[in-house]
């Protein structure tokens, strides 16, 4: 099948007036010909100026592929769904909307995608860009609330213990007409925290038996503000994670009490692993770890209470 495009860019934005014209831009700033991509900006009801932004953008690069939308359905999943059916490239590239694509982001997808016909979504490095000091508190477990996603120095496949995350993540068009769309039942919506719209389509593309990589020298910087740090946010967003797997293993009782009995053994093994934050004095870490175990048991015992 013929495409227009090569290659789709897609933002999804919400809320983020101070960072989403450097996204567009970190795409439309790469050595990759204007001709053979475009860029598109979902829009997910902001309360801000997002929307007069992307118009004053637009009217000033009338030359450039750029095109943006108004998605009513709140939740980052109907935003992802809206960016997919409306790109109209072979490959659909997601970058959120306070990230900034590094040069040969672009290039470094399609020419993997070329390469490996086997392949149906790839994956790549994600960067955080702290804008604040980070608090004593922070660890390695935390990783997962800044976007922080680096699986080494060399390409890879992933089968499941690890999948790329939506800040940086690419799939050919394919995949969404073989599998469907992203499970609006998951996924942040508004200032809800749920999650694992990302886990259930890459386990569903698993699941059909195509390949997914990560590229690690495709990479993205991603902006960490302050309130990523608020403990009141880390709550939610703990909850979330474990609200997102109850609502994706909805009807399926071994694995929810799986996930269930898994849950409680993280939580047993962040004992351990806290130990060494005691023996060197590091009480904070140790506490906001065990917290956060309890958090994702919380929010799996109760979704509402993580939406």
């Amino acid at each position: 099948m013929n495409y227009p495009f090569k290659i789709s860019a897609v933002i999804c934005s919400y809320n983020r007036a101070r960072f989403i014209i450097h996204a567009v831009e970190s795409v439309f700033g790469q050595a990759y010909d204007k001709s053979l991509y475009e860029v598109i900006v979902v829009d997910n009801n902001s309360t801000d100026n997002t929307i007069s932004l992307l118009e004053e953008y637009r009217v000033a690069h009338h030359g450039y592929n750029f095109r943006y939308f108004n998605e009513q359905n709140q939740g980052v999943a109907f935003a992802r769904t809206r960016c997919a059916k409306e790109a109209k490239g072979e490959i659909v590239a997601y970058l959120d909307d306070d990230s900034t694509a590094q040069p040969g982001w672009l290039s470094g997808i399609c020419d993997f995608f070329d390469a490996h016909p086997d392949t149906w979504s790839v994956g790549g490095k994600i960067v955080p860009r702290f804008l604040t000091e980070t608090p004593d508190w922070y660890s390695k477990y935390f990783f997962g609330l800044v976007g922080n996603f680096d699986q080494g120095p060399r390409i890879k496949q992933l089968t499941g213990a690890r999948y790329p995350c939506g800040a940086n993540m690419a799939f050919r068009r394919q995949v969404f007409d073989e599998i469907g769309y992203f499970n609006t039942d998951l996924g942040r919506k508004g200032a809800g925290l749920l999650a694992n719209e990302e886990k259930d389509i890459y386990l569903r593309i698993l699941a059909h038996n195509h390949k997914v990589h990560y590229l690690p020298h495709v990479w993205v910087l991603h902006s960490v503000e302050a309130n990523k740090f608020d403990k009141a946010y880390v709550q939610r967003h703990s909850m979330g994670i474990g609200g997102g797997e109850r609502l994706r293993l909805k009807g399926n009782s071994a694995a929810l009490l799986l996930k269930f009995i898994e849950y409680f053994m993280k939580w047993g093994y962040a004992v351990t692993y806290g130990l060494g934050f005691l023996l060197r004095g590091q009480w904070s870490k140790f506490v906001m770890l065990e917290r956060f175990r309890w958090w994702v048991i919380a929010g799996f015992l109760d979704p509402k209470g993580a939406g």
